[in-house]
């Protein structure tokens, strides 16, 4: 998995990026640094699959087909061209691309493959008269490797061409050990494990309604609830019934109901389903009904109830006897 992703927000609005394709193309942009260099007709591209993008980026998409679409729009931005062999797909970036994180002097962060070339002829000299250069490192010694951002970066990868969802901090936002720099009006205001199950789409209708109740959930009885298809066909309703803008505030504020029925459950969806509306109240409010509060109410209620009778018996008495006084 890649442990480091910086995007450049001023270059994804001026390409008209959203967060999904901004967190794709850092990705690629780093590719000449790791990944296999194939030599075409056409010049040099770099083995890069779709199957490679689901491993690396788990935040940005679970989905092969969704790594491909991303791929598409970002061709289609003009920033990277598209090939490939009879079983690889291949990537290189373009002109344009380069601009997205150019040094201060103007010059690429990562060279063309002349330049490449270069480095590696020299990296050979180094390794056969260390003494000229430096010692050689040992194996596994690089202080910063070149591939530093991820934990595997093998390129055998077998693929094709048809193969290819409220933050108010100014920090950048993680998801297992992951950096995400992007528009904080979509990135998420906490780490998001790494291994929550569930939609990993933060533009996926039930993102954020799942991710508060789940991790609230793991808060509390440490473990993930169970996520399969009715899980996700109860969110849905849920978003349906509240609000995109207030369903994953409620889902979260139903993890601090203490009452003995559903804890009895552990909090389960049906529960919060089956009684959606009310504790949509309870979060407005800021309460936690439970049977003890609700036995509370109903007694103050009688009270009340019992007074403002004995009240009105007491005003009817007294007007009896105002009555009586004139007869």
């Amino acid at each position: 998995m890649q442990y480091t992703i910086t995007v450049n927000q001023p270059k994804a609005l001026e390409w008209g990026l959203n967060a999904q394709q901004a967190l794709l193309f850092a990705f690629v942009y780093e590719c000449p640094s790791w990944a296999n260099p194939i030599k075409t007709d056409t010049g040099i591209y770099f083995a890069l699959s779709k199957s490679k993008i689901v491993d690396e980026l788990p935040l940005l998409t679970d989905k092969p087909d969704t790594a491909y679409r991303l791929l598409k729009a970002l061709k289609d931005s003009g920033l990277i061209e598209l090939s490939s062999t009879s079983s690889i797909t291949l990537i290189r970036l373009t002109e344009k691309a380069k601009e997205w994180n150019r040094k201060l002097d103007g010059s690429e962060k990562y060279p063309t493959s002349d330049a490449l070339d270069g480095r590696k002829k020299i990296r050979s000299t180094s390794d056969k008269s260390p003494s000229k250069v430096g010692k050689k490192s040992e194996p596994g010694s690089e202080k910063s490797p070149t591939n530093q951002g991820t934990n595997n970066q093998g390129t055998n990868q077998e693929t094709s061409n048809q193969d290819l969802q409220d933050s108010g901090s100014d920090k950048p936002t993680r998801s297992g050990g992951l950096v995400l720099v992007v528009d904080r009006a979509e990135a998420p205001r906490v780490e998001i494990p790494a291994d929550m199950p569930g939609p990993k789409d933060q533009t996926c209708k039930t993102f954020k309604a799942w991710a508060n109740y789940a991790m609230a959930y793991r808060k509390r009885y440490s473990t993930w609830p169970v996520w399969n298809a009715k899980i996700g066909g109860q969110l849905g309703q849920l978003v349906d019934r509240l609000g995109a803008d207030v369903a994953h505030h409620v889902a979260a504020h139903y993890l601090k109901t203490g009452d003995a029925a559903v804890l009895r459950k552990c909090h389960s969806l049906n529960e919060l389903l089956a009684n959606a509306e009310s504790y949509h109240t309870q979060w407005v409010t800021g309460q936690r009904i439970n049977g003890t509060t609700a036995r509370q109410m109903e007694r103050t209620e009688a009270n009340l109830s019992a007074a403002e009778q004995a009240a009105q018996l007491v005003l009817a008495k007294r007007q009896a006897g105002e009555r009586n006084e004139y007869l």
